[in-house]
């Protein structure tokens, strides 16, 4: 398995993807998927199963993911395809409710959606499993401030029993982060805030390395744009 960020700026869009001979995985499938997918080689053409890991409704984590599925639609993708996302994500459920409500009829592939709670476990294969982590996270409005909390999960990926990625999502820093990055081979860690521009659902670069450290290699993402 190999695993790459495809795209990652705060309020634009995120998407990290893992690619095995037998899979294709996304963790987050922001706008803009699809030439991003197009352009990398380890990933099109398509044609294996699809999983789609979602880490909470914020238009730049799902956005991509009604454009996505009537690409595959359009190609004619066989194989299944699934998507996780938190139980009570309004946002995505209704995106997935409202393009089975025009399309289900005349979808070549097979799809099943995954509502998760902290702690759920989900098998990809029989070597490759993902477990989800309750994260802390709410949105922000310009010139409004901060909205009432959201459900958000991070995801590891495990191989052959061993943690072998870490994924926060946007969070803020509290127990379930330290458990969720603790001894992953890597892991992505977003730092969307500034230093010293501290709250309970982004993290900042120092409070992001903090984490890093807890894993054995680690990246952040998720920067701001006019942090970039």
């Amino acid at each position: 398995m190999e695993h790459q960020v495809l795209y990652s700026i705060a309020g634009i869009a995120t998407t990290i993807l893992v690619t095995d001979e037998d899979f294709l995985l996304f963790l987050d499938i922001g706008d803009g998927i699809l030439r991003d997918i197009v352009e990398n080689k380890n990933a099109f053409p398509i044609n294996k199963p699809v999983h789609i890991l979602i880490s909470h409704g914020h238009f730049d984590h799902c956005g991509g993911l009604y454009s996505f599925l009537g690409f595959l639609r359009m190609l004619g993708h066989r194989q299944v395809v699934s998507v996780y996302s938190p139980e009570g994500s309004n946002e995505i459920q209704t995106i997935i409710e409202s393009f089975l409500s025009v399309y289900k009829s005349s979808l070549p592939f097979p799809f099943e959606e995954f509502r998760l709670s902290h702690g759920d476990r989900v098998t990809i294969t029989d070597q490759v499993e993902v477990e989800s982590y309750q994260m802390k996270h709410q949105g922000s409005i310009i010139g409004v401030g901060a909205m009432s909390p959201i459900p958000s999960l991070g995801y590891a990926i495990y191989f052959k029993g061993e943690k072998w990625l870490a994924f926060t999502g946007d969070t803020g820093y509290h127990k379930n982060t330290e458990l969720l990055v603790d001894n992953a081979s890597f892991a992505y860690i977003e730092a969307t805030n500034k230093n010293g521009e501290s709250n309970s659902y982004h993290l900042t670069p120092d409070e992001a390395h903090k984490l890093g450290r807890l894993a054995n290699n680690y990246r952040l993402i998720h920067n701001r744009y006019e942090s970039r």
